[in-house]
């Protein structure tokens, strides 16, 4: 379906029924299509939803920066169109950082955060790593960002809209001098944190946003790196039965 928010429209997938809903927010440069491993057994759990973020994918994007606010923003208004009033969010890697600012800056609509890979910082290596990203999709598109992203050999393609997921990625930078980790203690809801073993962030990233929370249960998955959704769905499904039975 598409959600018209006026200055943009966002393409969300749903599927389930009932109590509780989990929105889906994938990572910089992914699509929905990323959690075709995890939907269908999440989807007899409850209603999925799941949605291209802004510039990414079949969704568009408004002109101009986008902040954290902005996607949490967004976040919203596909719960609004949906007469949704709580939900789960779901966020791997960009799609956690969305999570957390949601729930920073909506905790009424957030009942719990299931946070995949993900960070609450940066620093200023990373940093100018993804302003390059950005800066190889304002001037080479969609395969300027997956070679910044990927490397000058991969054959991986990146879909959406090049400009606007440039301004995406400096969203991502500004975790350099504004980071979340400071503010999470506000954050109300109950937090699962899961981390590949091999996660190129590493499980530390993780950690730092464990102990900055009230209500957090983190678990490292051994053998697996940064897209734990694809490579081990059944681990997700059993941390997050688990998490959701002691709630």
């Amino acid at each position: 379906m598409r959600v018209d928010l006026g200055s943009h429209a966002l393409n969300v997938e749903a599927s389930g029924s009932g109590s509780p809903t989990y929105l889906c927010l994938h990572g910089l440069v992914d699509t929905v299509a990323i959690w075709d491993h995890l939907a269908e057994p999440l989807a007899l759990r409850g209603t999925v939803l799941r949605v291209d973020q802004r510039g990414h994918g079949k969704s568009g994007t408004p002109p101009g920066a986008t902040g954290r606010e902005d996607l949490a923003a967004d976040v919203v208004a596909v719960l609004d169109s949906q007469g949704i009033d709580r939900a789960i969010l779901v966020g791997h890697s960009m799609g956690g950082i969305v999570s957390m600012a949601t729930a920073l800056e909506h905790p009424d609509r957030v009942s719990g955060l299931v946070l995949i890979g993900t960070a609450s910082r940066c620093n200023e290596k990373v940093a100018g790593w993804y302003e390059r990203i950005a800066r190889a999709g304002e001037t080479d598109g969609c395969e300027g960002l997956s070679r910044a992203i990927y490397g000058k050999d991969s054959r991986r393609r990146v879909e959406g809209d090049a400009a606007g997921i440039a301004q995406v990625t400096r969203m991502l930078k500004s975790l350099y001098d504004d980071p979340l980790t400071e503010k999470l203690a506000r954050v109300e809801c109950p937090v699962l944190l899961l981390v590949g073993e091999k996660d190129p962030m590493g499980p530390r990233a993780s950690e730092i946003i464990a102990e900055n929370l009230a209500d957090a249960t983190l678990e490292v998955v051994p053998d697996c790196g940064h897209w734990i959704h694809v490579e081990a769905p059944d681990v997700i499904l059993r941390a997050l039965d688990g998490w959701s039975a002691n709630r």
